[in-house]
């Protein structure tokens, strides 16, 4: 492993896996979405993060985390107009993150 590589373990339902990010700079809803297109050594999604839930009520997906006081918070990809990244957080390489499945109410 090189010195800057930076790494989550990402958790949701069943299955945690180790993911590495390429730009751990990257605004949450941008890292989403490259967790939402990746695919493992065979191609397979490696999370099924369905636009829509098997009622057919549309969902988004957010990460989220347990905090130094062990409650879990949800991390925000946006605070009012302000874009927000993993730092904002106070992520580090090798954390925990949740991926939630939030259905939006229409």
């Amino acid at each position: 492993m090189e010195r800057d590589d930076f790494y989550l373990r990402v958790h949701y339902k069943n299955k945690t896996i180790r993911y590495k990010l390429i730009d751990p700079n990257a605004t949450l809803n941008v890292l989403m979405q490259n967790l939402r297109h990746s695919t493992d050594e065979n191609g397979k999604a490696i999370f099924d993060l369905p636009n829509v839930d098997k009622d057919g009520v549309v969902v988004e997906y957010f990460f989220g985390k347990k905090d130094e006081n062990d409650n879990f918070i949800i991390l925000n990809p946006k605070i009012g107009k302000t874009e927000c990244c993993l730092r904002d957080y106070n992520v580090k390489s090798g954390d925990t993150l949740e991926v939630i499945m939030d259905p939006i109410a229409g």
